[in-house]
């Protein structure tokens, strides 16, 4: 090792493995912090700086590996993770790199081995992977739809085919283009975005395409536009069917040659930046309305990708949960942790019309009001969420009883779940965050037969 070893924390609740694991790192040259919990691990890296990496058990009580990864690297994106888990399958090595990890070893395990797994994430093997997996990291949620999408997302960045994204407000179109730049050969070179709806129309191309000085009032000096400035990158337009018709005639003639002229300017400019436009609206029926250029539209629908709104994916709800949790918490200094499944179940259940965005803001303001608990729960649901969020009325109107309301809430969300698992009780587990025996518990008390569902 260098005159300068690299630091590694490493998170176990095991006394015996911490031992272990400090000890054989510390022999190999390795300056070692171990703490026993996933909230010490995190508070350790909030507080301290320059952990060069991290190795950490998957099954914790309390704030378990999953959710620690993910509270790591909302603190640090680029933070290198090795998983160490017993349960040494397939889908557990998966949901880690899918939160962020870069490497796993099954326990029981050699040091050697831990070695090998550090060294390959400190020497960076594997760039282009590993920008792929951090992209889809941030592409929340193991439902069918979100799987699907990931899969043409890492199709799609082999190549610099124009993409349109469709999708309604709040379900993370940007973020889809943020994977697509970074998961691509492009990742090295800028990524810039633009909101086309909230900028009138000369100020627009502006922004856009650039202008030279004096091209308008106010423009007292040349400035190049998001398209010259994504040059070797790519470029986001957002809500492109809310652009003027002079701004599509523009921009579908540098799709068709590559080229942008300043406003006020005279000479071309050669541009290499892929673009990926995104709507929440059809843009057909903009084109059928005149709003929105044919010749444009087909220009950029070179491959449409939907994202799914979030009332097709309520069994990413609680996943989502916990991310939103664990970042609001970090960055408003708060207790809270976790949130239970109870509230997940509430939350799960919800239509959602606003997507990923509303449930971030909902989970935000309870962290914010609650600030001082440990775990949020249904109790700590907004006065005016909580009744919609628990159906609190009965079909004849009349108010039922919190713990009626709750128990059909759960028999729901866990009816939904069997549906989509096929009766699996423990795939049906993992999805709710939930320990198998747990979920056996709850079948029972909620009079469930999960073999109805296969």
């Amino acid at each position: 090792m260098s005159d300068n070893p690299k630091r590694i924390l490493v998170v176990d609740d095991e006394e015996s493995m911490r031992f272990f694991v400090r000890r054989g790192l510390a022999r190999c040259g390795y300056d070692v912090v171990a703490v026993e919990s996933g909230e010490r691990g995190l508070e350790a890296w909030r507080e301290a700086s320059g952990f060069d990496a991290v190795v950490l058990d998957l099954r914790m009580p309390g704030m378990d590996g999953h959710q620690l990864l993910s509270g790591i690297r909302e603190l640090d994106p680029d933070a290198r993770a090795v998983v160490m888990t017993a349960y040494g399958t397939v889908e557990n090595a998966v949901e880690a790199m899918r939160r962020g990890a870069r490497d796993f070893v099954t326990k029981p395990f050699e040091i050697e081995e831990l070695q090998l797994a550090l060294e390959r994430v400190l020497e960076g093997a594997d760039e282009a992977a590993v920008a792929a997996e951090g992209a889809l990291a941030q592409l929340r949620g193991q439902s069918r739809p979100m799987q699907e999408l990931r899969e043409t997302i890492l199709r799609l960045a082999e190549s610099d085919t124009t993409v349109f994204v469709l999708g309604e407000s709040g379900t993370g179109k940007e973020l889809v283009a943020r994977a697509l730049h970074e998961a691509s050969a492009r990742r090295g070179g800028p990524f810039t975005a633009l909101h086309c709806a909230s900028l009138p129309d000369t100020l627009l191309e502006s922004e856009l395409f650039g202008h030279e000085a004096g091209a308008f009032t106010g423009a007292v000096s040349a400035r190049a536009g998001k398209l010259a400035r994504a040059n070797g990158g790519t470029v986001f337009l957002d809500e492109v069917t809310e652009m003027g018709l002079t701004a599509q005639n523009r921009l579908e003639r540098f799709l068709a040659t590559r080229e942008i002229v300043p406003l006020g300017g005279y000479e071309p400019l050669v541009v290499d930046a892929r673009v990926v436009a995104a709507a929440n609206k059809d843009p057909e029926e903009a084109v059928a309305a005149g709003t929105f250029r044919k010749e444009l539209f087909y220009r950029l629908n070179v491959v449409p990708l939907r994202v799914p709104p979030l009332r097709q994916r309520h069994e990413d709800v609680p996943e989502l949960v916990a991310h939103f949790v664990t970042r609001a918490a970090a960055r408003l200094g708060a207790k809270t942790h976790s949130a239970s499944p109870a509230i997940c179940a509430a939350l799960g259940a919800q239509p959602w019309p606003g997507n990923v965005r509303e449930l971030q803001n909902a989970i935000e303001r309870m962290v914010v009001l609650h600030r001082d608990v440990d775990v949020l729960d249904v109790a700590h649901l907004p006065d005016d969420f909580a009744g919609r969020a628990l159906g609190a009325e009965s079909a004849d109107g009349k108010p039922r009883a919190y713990s009626n309301a709750l128990h059909d809430f759960e028999r729901r969300y866990l009816e939904d779940l069997f549906r989509r698992t096929g009766g699996n009780v423990s795939e049906a587990a993992r999805l709710a965050g939930l320990s198998r025996g747990h979920m056996h518990r709850k079948v029972k008390q909620l009079g469930l037969d999960p073999a109805e569902f296969r």
